[in-house]
């Protein structure tokens, strides 16, 4: 039985399908991944979704955990330093690259100590600018090439009165 799986590359907003074996070996995935048109060097790691922790390239491994419609990543930092201001206060913390915006946000509001409401009215906008990604968007879809960083402001977001 075989699975969809969605692989989305650090600096290339394309996001490719693949059909896997549900027993795909890492070889298989990698030449998968390779027959998809993505040219893998020996700087791209693998994750599986938000995982912490990449899948290993070696050897004849079979990464069960692959589910149907699971996400991979590849990603060329191994982890993403972040950092977000919130009023006169700074948090900074490293995330895996497939981590998305909302977990991120999470954990400000956990580490700013916001309460609900004023959590449900803050988001995370890019410092030094308007952008405030979706919630779902990976950390890595946001790093400049040749950086593993990334700094967030939270704000209030838009009210709507009326």
């Amino acid at each position: 039985m075989s699975h969809t799986v969605f692989i989305a590359v650090q600096g290339n907003d394309r996001l490719v399908e693949v059909d896997l074996p549900g027993n795909a070996s890492i070889e298989f995935v990698r030449a998968s991944i390779k027959e998809a048109g993505i040219e893998i060097d020996g700087e791209f790691i693998l994750f599986l979704d938000e995982d912490d922790d990449p899948i290993e390239w070696l050897g004849d491994k079979r990464p069960h955990h692959i589910k149907h419609g699971a996400k991979l990543h590849l990603a060329k930092c191994r982890k993403i330093d972040v950092t977000i201001h919130y009023l006169e206060q700074t948090k900074r913390h490293s995330f895996a690259p497939g981590t998305r915006i909302r977990r991120v946000k999470a954990w400000a509001v956990d580490r700013f100590k916001l309460a609900e409401r004023d959590a449900a009215e803050h988001v995370l906008q890019v410092c030094g600018s308007t952008d405030r990604p979706p919630t779902d968007t990976p950390l890595h879809k946001l790093v400049n090439h040749g950086h593993c960083e990334l700094c967030f402001d939270l704000v209030p977001d838009v009210r709507v009165e009326g």
